[in-house]
């Protein structure tokens, strides 16, 4: 049995095919799956009843099952989906303003990155999502909020270019017009910046939004707060990105987790400054999230200092944003997703 899921619309036209069906039956399909959100293939009312009986010996479609569900006054949702073999993964859902709702995926049970502040890191890596599993989670969502739109990011659970060719897959179905149909500038894949797959992206999927996991411009700082930085140092990555196509008027976003007396000194400001001066980007500052199992020593900055530190580099002529972390309360802010340690 095929999940439709984890299919591109190309893909099943290739299985419906050979069954003798007509080309645009894949549209259909994919219409009644991803804009009426149907469950059950006897659902797909434009198909004939000997059709459907058909494809129903071959597909399924996915669901997830959603075992607990945790509410944030700020008005951020996290479920907790469990999959067919029993693992668990956590998704996202954070309610935004001008109808810029958001929807955070996971790409991974667990992650093999080790990044000192990440819950989801302490889980080591369990398994890739499979490419069906992380279409679920959107599909779940946006059925779930009755969403017409969203924004999706990649930052749940897992490094997305650990897990490539299912997430890109999965990119490619959320933004065929015939699905769900999100524009690819309202997608944003971020990573703790894995050289290779950097590298492929660019002619696999670009001008899609890209952010990256940076936390220290210097090395030496940012191997210890990120493992990965040994294998694929700074410099590597950085170089890399110079020439990644990019959505007009979008900049590269630069992830900066704001730890005390460790990443936000004069000296790390002006090592920010140097690092992304010629580079057409936005650094996205967050508070640390503190959670139980974060490494001892690591300490949240103090709100005064965090908007010290944004300030100087804003006076410098740096895009700098501040994130307002919603979900901490329940323990779905960034790096505070885990499902089992």
């Amino acid at each position: 049995m095929i999940d439709i899921l984890s299919l591109t619309k190309n893909e099943l036209g290739d299985i419906l095919a050979e069954y003798g069906l007509e080309d645009y039956r894949k549209r259909q399909i994919f219409s009644f799956v991803y804009k009426h959100f149907v469950d059950d293939i006897d659902k797909i009312t434009t198909l004939k009843k000997d059709v459907r009986d058909l494809l129903k010996d071959r597909f399924f479609i996915s669901t997830g099952r959603c075992t607990k569900t945790t509410y944030a006054e700020d008005g951020t949702v996290k479920y907790l989906l469990k999959l067919q073999d029993s693992n668990k993964i956590e998704s996202v859902f954070i309610p935004m303003k001008n109808d810029r709702n958001t929807i955070c995926v996971s790409t991974q049970v667990g992650c093999r990155m080790g990044c000192r502040f990440c819950a989801t890191g302490k889980m080591g890596l369990v398994r890739n999502l499979d490419t069906s599993e992380i279409v679920l989670q959107v599909r779940y969502i946006m059925k779930k909020h009755s969403l017409k739109n969203a924004n999706i990011v990649y930052m749940g659970m897992g490094e997305p270019l650990d897990n490539y060719d299912n997430v890109v897959k999965s990119v490619k179905i959320l933004i065929d017009e015939d699905g769900i149909n999100i524009s690819r500038r309202k997608i944003t894949l971020s990573t703790c910046g894995i050289t290779p797959a950097i590298e492929k992206l660019k002619e696999d999927l670009p001008y899609i939004n890209l952010a990256l996991s940076l936390h220290s411009a210097a090395d030496e700082k940012r191997s210890y707060l990120m493992p990965v930085n040994r294998k694929y140092p700074l410099k590597e990555v950085m170089e890399s990105l110079k020439t990644f196509p990019m959505p007009r008027r979008k900049r590269i976003t630069f992830e900066y987790v704001m730890i005390e007396n460790v990443n936000d000194t004069k000296e790390d400001r002006k090592a920010l400054l140097r690092l992304l001066s010629t580079y057409k980007s936005k650094l996205n500052i967050i508070p640390l999230n503190k959670h139980n199992l974060m490494n001892s020593g690591l300490n949240p900055t103090s709100n005064e200092k965090i908007e010290e530190f944004a300030g100087y580099l804003r006076n410098k002529g740096m895009f700098v944003t501040v994130r307002n972390s919603k979900g901490s309360s329940i323990k779905a802010a960034c790096g505070m997703l885990a499902t089992k340690v």
